[in-house]
């Protein structure tokens, strides 16, 4: 400043001082990235200037995996922060060819989201509150995979694409086929493996519209979704692949079934279905009429049941306690094992399915946690619970509340991202 008034640097002092930033040791940007655990912030460092970004490259495989990433509605997302607050808000980057106005995310899968939006049929009362279009995309490479439409689709199968199978240990039948009529609203989609992987994989969709629940697959290379229904398997649920099966929990019922896949010329299909958790775990406040609120993740190698107890006031439920099990998939019914604690890591519940992350990675990050973001059956019901000691503390109360004055179903509810670096 001079005579009180601002001076203005020239061209050759600007490019002076991008010279000395460009010029930063490779071995001081590394020591810069392990305090930066978002994954946002990762990339601003990048973004800097070319010579920032060449010299990330070689420290990127010796950091600890970034945070993990809330997608929350219409293709928005957010950060975590190392204390566990979120970080502003910004839209999703997504190709243009499915880019739209209504997007709606509704499952993830290592850098993978599952896109859907609003069908094209507003104006018939039947296909309104229906899906239309169905995408995966990855974020980071912004390839894009089309699925199958979600309603109005009518084909001509032969016999082969329809079975009905007993449900092994429970008293009912499933209905299979690749149906030539539906609608479908997705509630949840899981992925068998990454479509990048070179692996085939298998697509499995939750679907209530208009009240009806029923469960839909897909595989790369069919013409149509596969509808599965009975009244075994129907209703609120959250699905999870594990050990080459798809796992099926029925969410208020802790009813749990595993369906494994055969595969022919002709496509897929599931060839056996049994009920592998029949009992509830002893003392459980369900069997004295509480209501009870049920989700799996896998961990570390396992199959994780995650139940949440409430009483039995339907108008105003108020949570009792919250029990994690290990289900042994080895035995006859699979065995219950309660555990309390996850070994330093933290677990994602939403109704866009379970993740889990390894805080443990990261410095200052507390661990043991399980957060709960709100889902369909209890909209208001978020919070992060201690593994360790059994408190419960509010999570993501300002993000969140601005949906609270929405109505119910017309609320979309978060699901979970773990980024890949």
């Amino acid at each position: 400043m001079l005579d009180g008034m601002p001076q203005t640097k020239s061209r050759s002092e600007s490019d002076e001082g991008v010279l000395l930033w460009a010029g930063l040791q490779p071995d001081i940007l590394g020591v810069v990235l392990r305090f930066l655990p978002c994954l946002a912030d990762r990339a601003r460092l990048r973004s800097v200037c070319r010579q920032w970004r060449v010299g990330v490259q070689g420290h990127i495989h010796m950091l600890p995996p970034p945070l993990p990433i809330l997608v929350l509605p219409e293709f928005k997302f957010s950060s975590l922060s190392e204390n566990g607050e979120l970080m502003p808000v910004r839209r999703v980057p997504v190709p243009k060819e499915v880019a739209a106005d209504d997007l709606r995310c509704v499952g993830s899968f290592d850098g993978w989201l599952v896109g859907v939006t609003p069908s094209k049929k507003r104006n018939d009362k039947y296909y309104r509150d229906g899906d239309g279009e169905c995408f995966l995309v990855n974020v980071f490479s912004r390839k894009v995979i089309r699925l199958p439409q979600l309603s109005s689709m009518r084909y001509n199968f032969s016999a082969h694409l329809r079975k009905t199978l007993r449900v092994i240990n429970g008293s009912g039948e499933i209905d299979f086929c690749a149906n030539d009529m539906y609608t479908m609203s997705l509630c949840q989609v899981v992925i068998s493996a990454a479509p990048d992987s070179g692996s085939k994989y298998i697509v499995a969709a939750s679907s209530n519209h208009q009240g009806l629940e029923q469960l839909f697959l897909w595989q790369p290379g069919m013409m149509s979704w596969h509808v599965c229904s009975g009244v075994d398997i129907d209703g609120p649920k959250d699905l999870a692949f594990y050990q080459g099966k798809l796992y099926v929990l029925l969410r208020h019922r802790t009813r749990l079934f595993s369906c494994e896949l055969e595969e022919d010329d002709r496509g897929f299909m599931v060839s056996r279905v049994e009920r592998c958790l029949t009992e509830l775990p002893y003392d459980h406040p369900y069997q004295e009429g509480g209501a009870i609120s049920c989700n799996m993740v896998v961990w570390h190698g396992e199959l994780l049941l995650i139940i949440r107890h409430y009483t039995d006031n339907f108008r105003n439920r108020q949570l009792l306690k919250v029990q994690v099990f290990t289900l042994d998939v080895n035995t006859n019914p699979y065995g219950l094992t309660e555990i309390h604690s996850f070994s330093g890591d933290c677990i994602f519940v939403g109704s866009g399915g379970c993740k889990s992350f390894p805080a443990s990675l990261h410095d200052g990050v507390e661990g043991d946690l399980i957060y709960f973001v709100p889902d369909d059956w209890k909209p208001r019901d978020r919070f992060v619970y201690s593994m360790r000691d059994g408190r419960m503390r509010p999570f993501a109360a300002k993000l969140l509340a601005c949906y609270f004055d929405v109505p119910q179903e017309n609320l979309d509810f978060p699901v979970w991202l773990l980024p890949s670096q």
